[in-house]
């Protein structure tokens, strides 16, 4: 055929819009004649005509934009489905179809249709941007990086893409680059909301909480309705301790915040730290759904709001459920023996000068080494201070973790085959719980920071003992209970007391009048106790009340609260707060500590005891309203224990007013403190490494976790009675 005849040929494919024939025939021609310039032009121009053509009109492709932004992406993916039998080869369809289907949850087919449009069309950054979210939501998490680094390898200054990357490198923990890449979207979007929130969340997370709350600040201005903004803002003044400035942004983040029962939550507890007691109404009429609906919200911040383990439990279940993944671990087959040393791990984020290590520092010197190897993960503040040295000096291994993701800190959990995992955080600020949904070891154990339920089993067992759990308390956890045989808080027997000598009159308190205490944190105190505080004030002459100063707005409302009662607001006398060894030396200037009831003194409770400051609690429900009844019956002072609120007024009222029985009380105690188990750190040490080696022998022998009971070490002391059931 000659060259006229190939070229007509070609051309009625053209006019019969056979076009894949048309470009074979084209391209015939070009093979034996590769310099004809009519094939040539003619090939090129069917070409440009085919691209249009593969691709919908732009009335199709701007209702199909439309449909997605405005989350109608059914009706999307059906405009595509239904259009990609006539534009076959459109690469928008099927990247917008990918993008549907991924919106929607089928990542498989979205993986499908993405694949075929990079086929089509392999230079557009969006599409690897689609195939990045797709990986990520999938938790191919590296994947996804490469693919987002090829996204913006073609658009690099494409604002989603460095968005959504940015929001990538936050979540593996790659905190520094997610800052770069956030803020170069920032400086390209100085406006955008969204950008500057995201942004403001990686500084946060950096430690730049100056740099952070101007972010957070700049978002607000530009989306006064932007909720997270306002949520976020309010946490972070929380966490620098400003209640005050914090409560109108928790405030409006209830407002817009529709069934996130977080935001409603954050905004109680603040106004609890505040003792602005309108909570009390606000939580009275929302407790039956708070934290049950929608986004689920910390524990941690209603446990003060009730004393009810039931509701307390169902909460942290589906707290639980949204923070702690229980992924895929590497299996663990069990040695034939016990290891001559167990391997133990310890993860939290208060290795420093905290109250956790008040209690516990003792604890890291007294393990038995011959027999433990001792593993410190630390992803708190790098704080160099006594504390941190006191837990440094004495483990074996001491992990620097504040910059690990959460998936690199569990790898070298693994990698260091730990026998034994426990969390000294649970739900309180800074914790990294999620990390044992990994199963960092064998055997997982809460611990000492978080007093209640994990609420999930990833938890094998919780370390208690008979007065914080009582017989019946069992259906309060989701962990197996392993039951100390004195109280379960370790207590550090070497915590130094200052020498300083203070005087009443320095502290502001009366030369002769009887002084009540309570220096537990503001927010545990609610209108129950301080009811009966201001009628002892009443009834026991020239008495004062001596409470820790936490903010001027606290002290200001308690003041006034005092006032409505018919009490001198001058009898509440404010104690700043000081270095702790001198805080302790102060506690003598006092006669009676007073405990709160939904959530005791807990550190601040053994920090009276072991100043010599009686205190007097009620033991109630929860975990957290029976501290102080452990406390002290493992100081041998049980009469101070009362089970309910008109015994307590009627014992303080009688302590208060017999000098004689308050002189006995403290003499006893002052004996106690040295010669019962509450601050024995080497009787405690011994009695934990015991538990230790119960829980760990059950796994070795290929029995599941089970409650299990401390005996009494050979200490000589009495084991704490197991008789007192929940009333």
């Amino acid at each position: 055929m000659t060259v006229a005849s190939s070229l007509h040929k070609a051309q009625r494919y053209e006019r019969d819009q056979n076009f894949e024939d048309a470009a074979e025939t084209y391209g015939e021609i070009l093979a034996r004649f590769p310099q004809n310039q009519r094939a040539r032009s003619a090939l090129d121009a069917l070409r440009n005509r085919i691209a249009t053509i593969d691709e919908p009109p732009a009335d199709l492709v701007a209702r199909i934009k439309t449909q997605i932004a405005n989350g109608n992406v059914s009706q999307a993916a059906t405009l595509c489905a239904s259009n990609l039998n006539k534009y076959r080869k459109s690469h928008f369809l099927w990247k917008s179809l990918g993008q549907c289907h991924m919106l929607l949850g089928a990542l498989n087919e979205a993986a499908t249709c993405l694949n075929k449009a990079l086929e089509l069309n392999s230079k557009q950054g969006d599409t690897y941007g689609f195939m990045a979210q797709v990986s990520r939501r999938q938790g191919q998490l590296d994947n996804a990086q490469a693919l987002f680094r090829k996204a913006l390898s073609l658009e690099p200054e494409n604002l989603t893409l460095l968005n959504d990357f940015g929001n990538l490198l936050v979540q593996v923990g790659q905190i520094g680059e997610a800052a770069d890449v956030l803020k170069h979207a920032s400086d390209l979007a100085p406006t955008n909301a969204r950008v500057l929130f995201n942004y403001a969340s990686a500084l946060r997370i950096a430690g730049q909480m100056d740099a952070a709350q101007e972010m957070l600040e700049k978002a607000i201005e530009h989306d006064q309705s932007l909720q997270p903004a306002h949520f976020n803002l309010g946490q972070l003044h929380v966490l620098n301790g400003r209640n005050e400035d914090a409560l109108p942004y928790l405030e409006r983040a209830t407002e817009l915040s529709g069934s996130n029962d977080h935001a409603r939550a954050a905004k109680l507890h603040a106004m609890a730290h505040l003792n602005d007691w309108r909570w009390v109404d606000e939580y009275a009429s929302s407790r039956r759904f708070l934290g049950l609906q929608g986004i689920a919200c910390s524990p941690f911040l209603l446990m003060a709001m009730e004393d009810n383990p039931d509701l307390l439990r169902i909460r942290t279940q589906a707290y639980a459920g949204e923070q702690i993944p229980q992924l895929t671990a590497p299996t663990r087959t069990a040695p034939l023996s016990r290891p001559q040393r167990l391997r133990i791990g310890y993860f939290s984020a208060d290795f420093h000068s905290h109250a956790t290590m008040h209690l516990m520092g003792g604890m890291f010197q007294a393990h038995d080494r011959d027999r433990f190897e001792i593993f410190a993960y630390s992803f708190g503040p790098n704080v160099d201070d006594e504390g941190r040295a006191q837990v440094r000096d004495n483990v074996d291994h001491f992990i620097e973790a504040s910059a690990m993701s959460d998936a690199d800190l569990a790898k070298r959990a693994h990698d260091d085959r730990l026998d034994i995992a426990i969390d000294l955080k649970g739900f309180t600020s800074g914790n990294r719980s999620a990390i044992f949904g990994a199963r960092l070891a064998p055997i997982q154990i809460a611990y000492l920071g978080y007093p209640g339920s994990m609420g999930t089993n990833v938890y094998d067992y919780m370390i208690t003992d008979w007065q914080v759990c009582p017989p019946g308390s069992e259906r309060h956890y989701d962990e197996h209970l392993l039951r100390m045989p004195h109280s379960y808080q370790v207590n550090d027997r070497n915590r130094q007391t200052s020498d300083r000598v203070f005087s009443r009159s320095e502290c502001g308190l009366p030369e002769n009048g009887f002084v009540f205490c309570c220096f537990n944190n503001s927010y545990k105190i609610t209108p129950q106790e301080f009811d009966i505080w201001m009628r002892l004030l009443d009834q026991v002459d020239g008495s004062v009340l001596w409470l820790l100063e936490t903010s001027a707005t606290s002290k200001a409302n308690l003041r006034t609260e005092a006032q409505a009662r018919g009490i001198s607001p001058d009898r509440l006398i404010f104690a700043p707060r000081m270095d702790q060894a001198d805080h302790l030396a102060r506690h003598n200037l006092a006669d009676l500590f007073l405990d709160t009831f939904v959530v005791n003194a807990h550190t601040t409770a053994s920090d009276a005891l072991w100043a010599g400051l009686p205190v007097l609690t009620m033991a109630g429900k929860q975990f957290a309203a029976r501290v102080s009844a452990s406390l002290l019956s493992a100081v041998g002072l049980p009469e101070l224990i009362t089970h309910s609120p008109a015994a307590y007024e009627r014992h303080a009222l009688a302590i208060a007013q017999d000098p004689l029985r308050l002189a006995d009380i403290k003499a006893r105690l002052n004996a106690n403190r040295l010669t019962t188990p509450l601050f024995d750190t080497q009787c405690f040490t011994r009695d934990f490494e015991e538990g230790l080696d119960l829980a760990y022998g059950r796994w070795l022998k290929g029995e599941g976790p089970d409650h299990i009971d401390v005996a009494t070490s050979s200490s000589g002391y009495l084991q704490m009675p197991n008789s007192a059931a929940l009333a």
